[in-house]
Protein backbone atom coordinates (compact mmCIF):
# COMPACT_ATOMS: atom_id res chain seq x y z
CA UNK A 1 0.00 0.00 0.00
CA UNK A 2 1.47 3.52 -0.65
CA UNK A 3 2.91 5.30 2.04
CA UNK A 4 0.48 8.52 1.09
CA UNK A 5 -2.90 6.26 1.24
CA UNK A 6 -1.64 4.70 4.70
CA UNK A 7 -1.88 7.70 6.09
CA UNK A 8 -4.83 8.32 5.03
CA UNK A 9 -6.71 5.40 6.37
CA UNK A 10 -4.80 6.27 9.81
CA UNK A 11 -6.12 9.84 9.78
CA UNK A 12 -9.83 8.64 9.25
CA UNK A 13 -9.10 6.21 12.37
CA UNK A 14 -8.50 7.91 14.09
CA UNK A 15 -10.72 10.74 13.17
CA UNK A 16 -14.06 8.20 13.60
CA UNK A 17 -12.43 7.21 16.98
CA UNK A 18 -12.31 10.95 18.30
CA UNK A 19 -15.84 11.33 17.22
CA UNK A 20 -17.37 7.52 18.45
CA UNK A 21 -15.84 9.00 21.87
CA UNK A 22 -17.69 12.23 21.72
CA UNK A 23 -20.90 10.70 20.91
CA UNK A 24 -20.24 8.42 23.47
CA UNK A 25 -19.81 11.00 26.48
CA UNK A 26 -22.90 12.92 25.24
CA UNK A 27 -24.86 9.67 25.53
CA UNK A 28 -23.25 8.89 29.14
CA UNK A 29 -23.66 12.65 30.23
CA UNK A 30 -25.68 12.83 33.01
CA UNK A 31 -27.79 15.85 32.93
CA UNK A 32 -27.86 18.31 35.64
CA UNK A 33 -30.26 18.14 38.57
CA UNK A 34 -31.44 21.74 39.03
CA UNK A 35 -34.04 22.30 42.13
CA UNK A 36 -36.58 25.14 42.49
CA UNK A 37 -38.27 26.32 45.58
CA UNK A 38 -41.53 24.13 45.70
CA UNK A 39 -44.84 26.02 45.71
CA UNK A 40 -47.50 26.59 47.70
CA UNK A 41 -50.10 26.57 44.21
CA UNK A 42 -50.86 23.99 42.12
CA UNK A 43 -47.74 24.84 39.62
CA UNK A 44 -46.15 22.32 36.99
CA UNK A 45 -43.05 22.66 34.69
CA UNK A 46 -45.45 22.99 31.80
CA UNK A 47 -47.69 25.69 32.74
CA UNK A 48 -45.65 27.92 35.00
CA UNK A 49 -43.56 30.40 33.40
CA UNK A 50 -40.50 30.57 35.14
CA UNK A 51 -39.77 27.39 34.41
CA UNK A 52 -40.66 27.28 30.73
CA UNK A 53 -38.27 30.48 30.60
CA UNK A 54 -35.73 28.64 32.45
CA UNK A 55 -36.14 25.45 30.69
CA UNK A 56 -35.62 27.79 27.30
CA UNK A 57 -32.47 29.94 28.48
CA UNK A 58 -31.07 25.92 29.58
CA UNK A 59 -31.92 24.69 26.34
CA UNK A 60 -30.62 27.91 24.26
CA UNK A 61 -27.39 27.10 26.41
CA UNK A 62 -27.24 23.50 25.48
CA UNK A 63 -27.13 22.50 29.08
CA UNK A 64 -28.61 18.90 29.99
CA UNK A 65 -30.48 19.09 32.89
CA UNK A 66 -33.35 17.59 35.07
CA UNK A 67 -35.87 19.80 36.87
CA UNK A 68 -37.12 19.01 40.49
CA UNK A 69 -38.86 20.98 43.21
CA UNK A 70 -37.70 20.75 46.14
CA UNK A 71 -38.76 18.22 49.22
CA UNK A 72 -40.97 20.87 51.13
CA UNK A 73 -43.29 23.88 50.33
CA UNK A 74 -40.76 26.59 50.46
CA UNK A 75 -42.00 30.55 51.08
CA UNK A 76 -39.92 33.36 49.65
CA UNK A 77 -37.89 34.40 52.48
CA UNK A 78 -37.07 30.60 53.21
CA UNK A 79 -36.10 29.62 49.96
CA UNK A 80 -33.38 32.83 49.40
CA UNK A 81 -32.32 31.95 53.03
CA UNK A 82 -31.31 28.05 51.82
CA UNK A 83 -30.08 29.69 48.92
CA UNK A 84 -27.79 31.67 50.61
CA UNK A 85 -26.34 28.38 52.77
CA UNK A 86 -26.40 26.58 49.09
CA UNK A 87 -28.67 23.49 50.91
CA UNK A 88 -31.65 21.91 49.32
CA UNK A 89 -32.43 24.34 46.37
CA UNK A 90 -30.07 25.49 43.18
CA UNK A 91 -32.02 28.63 42.85
CA UNK A 92 -35.08 30.83 43.13
CA UNK A 93 -37.05 33.51 41.78
CA UNK A 94 -37.66 37.03 43.13
CA UNK A 95 -38.17 40.42 43.11
CA UNK A 96 -34.47 42.00 43.15
CA UNK A 97 -33.13 44.56 46.56
CA UNK A 98 -29.24 45.64 47.42
CA UNK A 99 -29.94 43.14 50.36
CA UNK A 100 -30.58 40.28 47.83
CA UNK A 101 -27.70 40.72 45.25
CA UNK A 102 -25.26 40.90 47.69
CA UNK A 103 -25.83 37.81 49.19
CA UNK A 104 -26.77 36.23 46.08
CA UNK A 105 -25.61 35.96 42.47
CA UNK A 106 -28.22 37.66 40.43
CA UNK A 107 -29.24 37.46 36.76
CA UNK A 108 -29.77 40.73 36.04
CA UNK A 109 -32.64 39.95 32.73
CA UNK A 110 -35.85 41.04 34.41
CA UNK A 111 -37.62 37.97 33.79
CA UNK A 112 -41.08 38.92 33.68
CA UNK A 113 -39.78 42.52 31.77
CA UNK A 114 -40.54 44.98 34.81
CA UNK A 115 -43.95 43.99 35.25
CA UNK A 116 -44.19 43.17 38.99
CA UNK A 117 -43.55 46.96 39.16
CA UNK A 118 -46.72 47.73 37.63
CA UNK A 119 -49.49 47.16 39.97
CA UNK A 120 -53.59 47.65 40.06
CA UNK A 121 -55.37 48.08 43.20
CA UNK A 122 -57.36 45.02 44.36
CA UNK A 123 -60.28 46.43 46.53
CA UNK A 124 -63.64 44.47 47.97
CA UNK A 125 -67.01 45.83 46.77
CA UNK A 126 -68.27 48.64 47.99
CA UNK A 127 -64.71 50.12 48.44
CA UNK A 128 -64.79 54.12 48.42
CA UNK A 129 -61.80 53.58 45.62
CA UNK A 130 -64.48 52.01 43.44
CA UNK A 131 -67.05 55.30 43.38
CA UNK A 132 -64.02 57.80 43.47
CA UNK A 133 -60.45 56.50 42.07
CA UNK A 134 -57.22 58.01 43.58
CA UNK A 135 -55.62 60.42 40.93
CA UNK A 136 -52.07 61.02 42.87
CA UNK A 137 -50.25 59.30 44.97
CA UNK A 138 -51.47 61.93 48.25
CA UNK A 139 -54.29 60.82 47.54
CA UNK A 140 -53.73 57.45 48.23
CA UNK A 141 -51.77 58.23 51.27
CA UNK A 142 -55.10 58.22 52.90
CA UNK A 143 -55.35 54.54 52.32
CA UNK A 144 -53.74 51.37 54.11
CA UNK A 145 -52.10 48.90 51.91
CA UNK A 146 -51.87 45.11 52.57
CA UNK A 147 -48.48 43.72 52.09
CA UNK A 148 -46.76 40.44 52.67
CA UNK A 149 -44.32 40.96 55.83
CA UNK A 150 -40.99 40.58 54.32
CA UNK A 151 -42.07 41.64 50.56
CA UNK A 152 -38.94 43.74 49.17
CA UNK A 153 -41.43 46.80 47.89
CA UNK A 154 -42.62 47.17 51.34
CA UNK A 155 -39.49 50.09 52.00
CA UNK A 156 -40.02 51.10 48.38
CA UNK A 157 -43.86 51.78 49.56
CA UNK A 158 -43.32 53.22 53.11
CA UNK A 159 -40.65 55.74 51.43
CA UNK A 160 -43.13 57.11 49.13
CA UNK A 161 -45.37 57.79 52.21
CA UNK A 162 -48.14 55.10 51.69
CA UNK A 163 -49.69 53.36 54.68
CA UNK A 164 -48.92 49.71 54.76
CA UNK A 165 -50.40 46.30 57.29
CA UNK A 166 -48.63 43.12 56.56
CA UNK A 167 -48.91 39.72 57.03
CA UNK A 168 -47.11 36.34 57.09
CA UNK A 169 -49.66 34.44 54.11
CA UNK A 170 -50.93 35.84 51.08
CA UNK A 171 -54.63 34.40 52.34
CA UNK A 172 -54.43 36.33 55.45
CA UNK A 173 -54.06 39.25 52.82
CA UNK A 174 -57.13 38.71 51.30
CA UNK A 175 -59.12 38.36 54.50
CA UNK A 176 -57.78 41.71 56.14
CA UNK A 177 -58.70 43.61 52.75
CA UNK A 178 -62.28 41.09 52.70
CA UNK A 179 -62.94 42.35 56.54
CA UNK A 180 -62.02 45.21 55.87
CA UNK A 181 -58.74 46.06 57.70
CA UNK A 182 -57.12 47.54 55.37
CA UNK A 183 -58.51 49.64 52.03
CA UNK A 184 -56.60 47.85 49.18
CA UNK A 185 -54.02 45.51 48.11
CA UNK A 186 -51.78 45.97 45.32
CA UNK A 187 -51.28 43.33 42.66
CA UNK A 188 -49.18 42.57 39.64
CA UNK A 189 -50.98 43.13 36.23
CA UNK A 190 -49.91 39.55 36.06
CA UNK A 191 -51.45 38.75 39.37
CA UNK A 192 -54.58 40.69 40.11
CA UNK A 193 -57.29 39.05 37.45
CA UNK A 194 -56.25 35.35 38.31
CA UNK A 195 -56.93 36.25 42.23
CA UNK A 196 -59.91 38.45 41.27
CA UNK A 197 -61.32 35.32 39.22
CA UNK A 198 -60.53 32.68 41.56
CA UNK A 199 -62.74 34.46 44.12
CA UNK A 200 -65.58 35.67 42.42
CA UNK A 201 -67.76 38.60 43.92
CA UNK A 202 -65.41 38.68 46.64
CA UNK A 203 -62.84 41.74 45.31
CA UNK A 204 -62.80 43.78 42.46
CA UNK A 205 -59.88 46.17 40.67
CA UNK A 206 -59.92 49.99 41.39
CA UNK A 207 -60.93 51.94 38.29
CA UNK A 208 -59.30 54.58 36.17
CA UNK A 209 -55.64 53.83 38.30
CA UNK A 210 -52.07 52.01 38.29
CA UNK A 211 -48.90 52.19 40.63
CA UNK A 212 -45.40 51.75 38.51
CA UNK A 213 -42.02 51.91 40.21
CA UNK A 214 -39.05 50.43 38.51
CA UNK A 215 -38.12 46.80 40.14
CA UNK A 216 -36.85 43.49 38.68
CA UNK A 217 -37.82 39.63 39.51
CA UNK A 218 -34.25 37.66 38.60
CA UNK A 219 -33.25 34.35 38.74
CA UNK A 220 -30.76 34.12 41.72
CA UNK A 221 -28.12 31.45 42.70
CA UNK A 222 -26.12 31.13 44.56
CA UNK A 223 -22.27 32.29 44.88
CA UNK A 224 -20.61 29.51 44.50
CA UNK A 225 -22.89 28.30 41.03
CA UNK A 226 -21.51 31.31 39.30
CA UNK A 227 -21.01 28.66 36.42
CA UNK A 228 -24.98 27.78 36.39
CA UNK A 229 -25.85 31.19 36.61
CA UNK A 230 -23.61 32.51 33.31
CA UNK A 231 -25.01 29.54 31.84
CA UNK A 232 -28.55 30.95 32.60
CA UNK A 233 -27.36 34.61 31.31
CA UNK A 234 -26.10 33.21 28.18
CA UNK A 235 -29.15 31.30 27.15
CA UNK A 236 -31.67 33.99 27.76
CA UNK A 237 -29.33 36.75 26.14
CA UNK A 238 -30.06 34.44 23.21
CA UNK A 239 -33.36 33.95 23.85
CA UNK A 240 -34.23 37.55 23.52
CA UNK A 241 -32.12 37.80 20.63
CA UNK A 242 -33.59 35.37 18.25
CA UNK A 243 -37.31 36.39 19.47
CA UNK A 244 -38.21 33.23 21.96
CA UNK A 245 -38.31 35.20 25.34
CA UNK A 246 -40.83 37.92 23.88
CA UNK A 247 -43.03 34.89 22.35
CA UNK A 248 -42.84 33.39 25.49
CA UNK A 249 -43.50 35.92 27.88
CA UNK A 250 -46.60 37.32 25.76
CA UNK A 251 -47.81 33.47 25.08
CA UNK A 252 -48.19 33.22 29.42
CA UNK A 253 -48.91 37.28 29.75
CA UNK A 254 -50.81 38.83 26.70
CA UNK A 255 -54.35 38.57 27.82
CA UNK A 256 -53.35 40.13 31.53
CA UNK A 257 -51.72 42.84 30.03
CA UNK A 258 -54.48 43.43 27.52
CA UNK A 259 -57.15 43.40 30.50
CA UNK A 260 -55.28 45.94 32.82
CA UNK A 261 -55.70 48.29 29.88
CA UNK A 262 -52.53 50.43 31.27
CA UNK A 263 -52.79 53.32 28.79
CA UNK A 264 -55.81 54.46 29.87
CA UNK A 265 -55.26 54.67 33.73
CA UNK A 266 -53.54 57.28 35.14
CA UNK A 267 -50.00 56.19 36.38
CA UNK A 268 -48.85 56.99 39.83
CA UNK A 269 -45.16 56.54 39.67
CA UNK A 270 -43.22 55.95 42.58
CA UNK A 271 -39.30 56.64 43.74
CA UNK A 272 -37.57 53.42 44.08
CA UNK A 273 -34.18 54.59 46.18
CA UNK A 274 -33.51 51.42 46.85
CA UNK A 275 -33.26 50.10 42.83
CA UNK A 276 -29.84 48.22 42.82
CA UNK A 277 -27.15 50.13 40.83
CA UNK A 278 -26.62 47.61 38.23
CA UNK A 279 -30.01 47.19 37.28
CA UNK A 280 -30.02 47.18 33.22
CA UNK A 281 -32.22 50.31 32.57
CA UNK A 282 -30.24 51.09 29.43
CA UNK A 283 -31.67 48.00 28.12
CA UNK A 284 -34.86 48.72 26.92
CA UNK A 285 -35.98 45.80 25.15
CA UNK A 286 -35.66 43.57 28.56
CA UNK A 287 -38.95 45.71 29.93
CA UNK A 288 -42.49 46.32 29.39
CA UNK A 289 -42.88 49.64 27.97
CA UNK A 290 -46.26 51.70 27.83
CA UNK A 291 -47.22 55.33 27.17
CA UNK A 292 -50.33 55.91 29.80
CA UNK A 293 -51.26 59.20 31.24
CA UNK A 294 -49.06 59.83 34.66
CA UNK A 295 -49.03 61.93 37.70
Amino acid sequence: MPRWLSWCSFLLFATSSVQLTKASEADTAQPQVIIYPKPMRDFTEDNWYPLQLLKLALRESNVAHRLQPSDDVLVQSRALKLLEENQNITLAWSMTSAEREDNLLPVRIPIYKGLYGWRLLLVKPGSALLQNPVSSVAELKKYILVQGHDWPDNVLLRSNGLRLDTATHIELLFSMLQKGRADAFPRSVLEIWSEMDARPNQFAVAPGVALYYPTAVYFFFNKQNAALAQLVEQGLNRAIANGKFDQLFYQHHRDAIARSALSQRTILRLHNAALPENTPVQRKELWFNVSPQSN
